[in-house]
């Protein structure tokens, strides 16, 4: 499970940089299309690797995965359009309706982690679902790595501006 929610927080961080515009001393901009293409080509190369897969166990579990990779992406993008939609001063109720949105999302995410866990298992077997998992965080790690080498932001930038001092 913890694998599956670092692999989201680096889908998300890739969904969400999207709609960041770059600013002077800002992050920098998101990555191409063309780009997130070769990170998920790189990906599944990795994944290949790792756990070993045979022509044959590759061609079967790579359209699973796959499937499973467009339903949660589509889930994150509505999520993202959600947010989009709020504007900067959301009153009350549409901030409790984006909320309770974002719930309902990370719900129907589990929900499908569940479903497409149960059809690995069938394909891959357990141990090497576990394994997937394991991959997914250090593939997704090393991604997270680089884009930090390439003017990501520093921490300094990630925890914000300093606390007020009283």
């Amino acid at each position: 499970m913890r694998t599956f929610i670092h692999f989201l927080a680096i889908a998300a961080l890739l969904t969400a940089s999207a709609s960041v515009t770059a600013q002077p001393g800002g992050p920098p901009p998101p990555p191409s299309p063309e780009r997130l293409k070769e990170i998920k080509a790189q990906r599944t190369a990795y994944l290949t690797t790792k756990l070993g897969f045979s022509v044959e166990e590759a061609q079967q579990f790579w359209p699973l995965y796959n499937e499973f990779d467009d339903a949660r992406h589509a889930l994150r993008e509505q999520m993202r359009e959600t947010h989009e939609k709020l504007g900067d001063k959301p009153t009350e109720q549409q901030a409790k309706d984006a909320l309770a949105k974002g719930l309902q999302t990370r719900q129907q995410e589990v929900d499908l982690e569940r479903t497409y866990q149960e059809r690995f298992i069938k394909a891959i077997g357990a141990t090497r679902t576990l394994e997937l998992h394991r991959a997914e965080r250090d593939f997704n790690r090393e991604v997270l790595h680089r884009f930090r080498e390439r003017g990501g932001p520093g921490p300094e930038e990630r925890r914000g501006p300093p606390p007020h001092k009283r």
